[in-house]
């Protein structure tokens, strides 16, 4: 009997074999020039974030200092408020010492004056009608309202 061999490797699963293929060239030159592209719109968007950022902490800073200065001011007016408050009491109080009845008596008496005697006091009396005189609407002759205006100074 014969022996017969099998080569039974050829029905074995083979893994694939990787064949490296050239680059190409025009593949290559867009895929750079789309990495670099890439990496300027990276630097710009980063650029704007940390400018945006820092506007954004500066406006904070500025705001802070502005609030201070307001708060500084309104204490400075608060003050200036109570001085002058108390500044009004004071001057009242001056006020209603000067215009005293006493004050003013004592002043009047210092300059000569003297109070009212009853002889120097005059009654007089007003007439209890009252007159009137009624303008005339204009309408009329200038020489007729000239000889009333004349007449009316001799009556």
């Amino acid at each position: 009997m014969a022996q017969h061999a099998y080569d039974l490797s050829a029905f074995e699963e083979r893994k694939p074999s990787v064949v490296a293929l050239k680059p190409n060239r025009k593949a290559q030159r867009a895929q750079t020039r789309q990495h670099r592209a890439q990496a300027v719109v990276n630097a710009v968007v980063t650029a704007l974030a940390v400018a945006a950022a820092m506007s954004i902490v500066l406006l904070m800073i500025i705001s802070r200092v502005r609030i201070t200065q307001i708060n500084s001011e309104i204490n400075a007016l608060e003050d200036e408020i109570s001085i002058l408050q108390s500044e009004n009491v004071r001057l009242k109080g001056e006020i209603v010492a000067i215009a005293s009845a006493e004050s003013v008596e004592n002043y009047a008496q210092a300059n000569g004056m003297t109070k009212v005697e009853p002889h120097q006091v005059r009654y007089f009396s007003v007439d209890d009608t009252d007159s009137a005189e009624i303008p005339t609407d204009g309408n009329g002759n200038f020489l007729v309202s000239l000889w009333e205006g004349i007449t009316g100074l001799f009556r």
